[in-house]
């Protein structure tokens, strides 16, 4: 009889052993292998089974929590929560609403309402703000500097500039040539004395005669600009063209006036518009605004997604002031790969880079970024005994756009991004070694 208890118990132990590696084959499929994980309630003992419901109920919850999680890390803000009750979706409910109102009040920055503000996420609530109002203060600036423009256009316009520089009365210079021959009528000031080089004098009347011979006799006063270029440097100029007769020809009056200064104090707006404060790089405006025009255009490129790996233990550990000089010298790397590279900061530790086929080789474009990354590791500071203070690498993904390519910008961006995660995956044994 004592024979047949032990038995029964042995058979007992091994149902409960055999119950237990179910369940727990199961978690681990739900958390390794969620599309293969299963658990066949009719294996557990009867005992089991209301704790095998359980386990089953609570797994579900997690992973339809982490698909949901999974497509708005994607950027999916119309994702459909779970359907059944489910408590650790409700922070990440909370989340979607808070993207989806930054989503809209960034749409209003974009259409020119800087009031917008954000108060309820931390830090990113401080950048925001602080974008806004920068946005709102360049916006400003260079209203400002177009309005002035536009007030010293308007005044030439008005003016009768032709008489008084037959008079000697205005420095601008005035020439004027027969429109369709090109032959040069009048100058109120010898060309030389304006121009910045002597063999602007040429491309100069080159370009006149161009814009002579488009004009219609008669027509009214038109204003364009053009540059001038030598090895020398660069000169602007605006021109106001009048078809007029002058002497028996049909001829036409070019008022030049040298706007190279105001010309570069534009540029200079502009790229304070366009790059990163910090380091220089351009921003995710100008970034993402190349990025369409290279996609419409049907350009061959390729879009680098790259990540800083261990950026915010860095900040945390060492300071944001060392965290700074990381960020700065992954930027400096990345312009390695071109000079004609577009490479822009998306934000915190998250770059940018596109990269034409006629730079950049699509089928190198990896195995050079290797090379760059070989160099970041390397180049982690070191203490007295020559090991790392603290590593330094990046994780990227790339994506090749050709003139096939059907998808938006933010769905390329997304593709690179997964990419991107998947290498940072692959080698997070190397970074933690």
């Amino acid at each position: 009889m004592i024979e047949d208890q032990t038995a029964v118990s042995a058979e007992n132990n091994k149902e409960v052993s055999d119950a237990a590696d179910a369940m727990f084959n199961y978690l681990r499929d739900v958390i390794y292998h969620p599309q293969d994980a299963s658990l066949d309630l009719s294996v557990l003992p009867s005992e089991m089974q209301e704790f095998g419901e359980a386990l089953l109920f609570f797994c579900g919850m997690v992973m339809d929590a982490k698909t949901y999680a999974i497509n708005i890390s994607k950027g999916q803000l119309d994702a459909v929560p779970p359907a059944r009750d489910n408590e650790f979706s409700a922070p990440l409910k909370d989340l979607l609403a808070s993207l989806k109102h930054l989503t809209w009040q960034a749409k209003q920055v974009a259409l020119g309402d800087y009031q917008q503000k954000v108060d309820f996420m931390g830090e990113f609530s401080v950048a925001f703000n602080d974008m806004t109002e920068q946005l709102k203060q360049r916006r400003e600036a260079l209203a400002n500097e177009a309005d002035e423009v536009r007030k010293q256009a308007l005044y030439l316009e008005r003016s009768n500039i032709l008489f008084k520089s037959i008079m000697g009365n205005i420095s601008d210079l005035i020439i004027v040539i027969d429109r369709m021959h090109g032959d040069r009528l009048f100058t109120n000031h010898p060309p030389k004395n304006v121009l910045a080089s002597e063999t602007f004098e040429d491309q100069l009347y080159s370009v006149l005669l161009e814009y002579a011979q488009n004009i219609e006799a008669g027509e009214e006063a038109s204003t364009d600009s053009f540059t001038l270029i030598s090895d020398t440097g660069l000169q602007h100029f605006s021109v106001i063209l009048y078809s007029i007769r002058w002497d028996g020809h049909d001829a036409v009056a070019c008022v030049l006036e040298d706007i190279t200064e105001e010309k570069e104090r534009m540029d200079e707006l502009e790229n304070a518009a366009y790059r990163d404060i910090m380091t220089g790089a351009y921003n995710r405006h100008y970034g993402m605004k190349v990025f369409d025009e290279w996609a419409e255009a049907k350009e061959k490129f390729s879009v680098i997604f790259v990540d800083m790996d261990m950026l915010k233990y860095v900040n945390d550990v060492f300071g944001h002031s060392e965290g700074d000089t990381y960020i700065n010298s992954v930027n400096a790397l990345l312009g390695g790969i071109s000079p004609n590279a577009i490479v822009s900061r998306l934000g915190g530790d998250e770059f940018m880079v596109l990269a034409k086929e006629e730079d950049v080789a699509a089928d190198s474009v990896s195995e050079h970024l290797e090379k760059l990354r070989a160099e970041l590791v390397a180049s982690a500071p070191k203490d007295e005994n020559g090991k790392d203070i603290y590593p330094r690498s990046i994780s990227f993904g790339v994506v090749l756009v050709d003139e096939t390519n059907e998808l938006p910008p933010a769905d390329l961006l997304s593709m690179a991004d997964e990419r991107m995660y998947e290498y940072k995956k692959a080698h997070k044994k190397e970074r933690l070694n």
